[in-house]
């Protein structure tokens, strides 16, 4: 008897493609076939992301194009817009099944039931442990760590904790005992993800991230892990500990930093919890601790951002002179307490936008530039867009470009870097 195949189809963060690999995986345990190509499903799988309202929007819109496409064919949708948004998702697919992020582990029993001609819905808040299960990995090199789900701050422009819930940290063994095993399957490079790296083990008095990282890096073999983005309020407590297990040489020496604002009432109006002050002693204390990449994030354009605290966001960004900048337009998202403000408009925050997109360009020029010569060790992790093309990430993570005809994909290979544009390194097999 041939099982029902399945097309997955992800959006959103590093977390919602774990959750898609782990979906897949549980499936093909469950002996049904997962395929690349929505025309032979017999059922499709959207992984939803609701962070920001153009991803939104983008994700509604496809939902909308599939049941135009495919009217026949079974629909469910999964991750975090069932729980973010449940009556948007109902009133534009009522007939599709629902599986929130926090209920992964029912894909199996969700998609026989669908099948059957049965709509369900696994939605509500659980300490589901996404670890130690079957995966269908988009790369075989890397391996995605959820470390904890949901979040301990109250952001007053994030619809996301809506869906994850509070914050709830996995077992320090699971996560290192899922980490061994994807080190036996070939895996080389491991993502440590969660809405915040840095909140990892507030909620049980326990294990901290710096304890975590200690417990990863003395598992045998050569790799490389990457820790996600970390909230400035939760790593104050830690931080000469966090600086200090960083400074492994198993741990990719990438910080991302999120500063969202320049100003100190704007991150207050924000509920960010640190003043620009801490963001930028921290830091400081990486980069006079090792070389290192560090990114940031910023809103433009928040409802209370007058000019000057723009201005000073500007600053901040010529001082510390981040090697990349996610830069995010502000946009009201459901029942948050940002929602409830006047909003600035929007050519304001359009041309906001603009310059600090071209300062961002120009400081990660200048920064790349400063890696010209430089000879070391890289790991390839991805192929490249064109034949024979491969991508690889040296000790600070920073993405190297090299040609070779045979694959290098898992390879550790001595690079020396020759050229560069904002976006990444060039280099030459030595």
């Amino acid at each position: 008897m041939n099982m029902p195949n399945i097309y997955i189809e992800t959006y959103g963060c590093s977390n919602s493609q774990a959750e898609a690999e782990i979906m897949a995986g549980l499936l093909e345990q469950a002996g049904f076939k997962i395929i690349k190509n929505e025309n032979f499903a017999e059922l499709i799988i959207i992984v939803t992301c609701y962070v920001k309202s153009p991803t939104e929007q983008k994700i509604l819109f496809r939902i909308k194009q599939l049941k135009e496409l495919h009217p026949k064919k079974k629909l469910i949708i999964a991750g975090c817009m069932p729980e973010g948004i449940y009556k948007t998702i109902a009133d534009i697919a009522p007939e599709a099944s629902l599986v929130s992020t926090h209920h992964i582990r029912e894909i199996a029993e969700a998609v026989k039931k669908t099948l059957q001609e049965k709509r369900v819905e696994y939605l509500g808040e659980s300490n589901e442990i996404k670890l130690c299960l079957p995966r269908i990995r988009k790369n075989p090199v890397i391996d995605i760590v959820p470390i904890s789900n949901g979040c301990n701050s109250a952001c007053s422009y994030c619809c996301v904790r809506f869906a994850k819930g509070k914050l709830f940290s996995y077992p320090k063994e699971m996560v290192v005992k899922e980490i061994e095993s994807a080190l036996k399957e070939g895996c080389k490079e491991i993502w440590l993800t969660a809405q915040d790296t840095a909140s990892y083990g507030l909620d049980e008095g326990k294990a901290k991230l710096p304890e975590l990282l200690k417990e990863i890096t003395e598992i045998p073999g050569n790799f490389f892990v990457r820790v996600g983005m970390m909230n400035i309020r939760n790593i104050i407590s830690i931080a000469s500990e966090l600086v200090e297990a960083f400074k492994n040489k198993k741990v990719y020496k990438f910080i991302h930093l999120p500063l969202q604002s320049g100003s100190d009432e704007v991150l207050k109006s924000m509920n960010r919890g640190y003043t620009t002050s801490q963001f930028e002693n921290i830091v400081k204390a990486f980069k006079d601790s090792f070389k290192c990449q560090f990114w940031t994030d910023v809103i433009v354009g928040y409802p209370s951002e007058e000019k000057e605290d723009f201005l000073k966001t500007m600053n901040i960004i010529e001082s510390v002179k981040p090697d990349w900048i996610n830069v995010s337009k502000f946009g009201a998202r459901p029942r948050t307490e940002a929602a409830k403000l006047r909003s600035l408009l929007s050519n304001i925050v359009k041309e906001r936008s603009k310059i600090i997109s071209e300062l961002v360009r120009k400081i990660s020029l200048e920064k790349n530039k400063e890696w010209i010569n430089w000879v070391g060790p890289v790991l390839i992790s991805e192929k490249g867009k064109k034949p024979g093309q491969w991508i690889g990430r040296n000790f600070a993570y920073k993405p190297v470009l090299v040609n070779n005809k045979e694959s290098l994909l898992g390879r550790f290979v001595d690079i020396k870097i020759t050229n560069t544009t904002s976006s990444h390194l060039i280099g030459l097999l030595r």
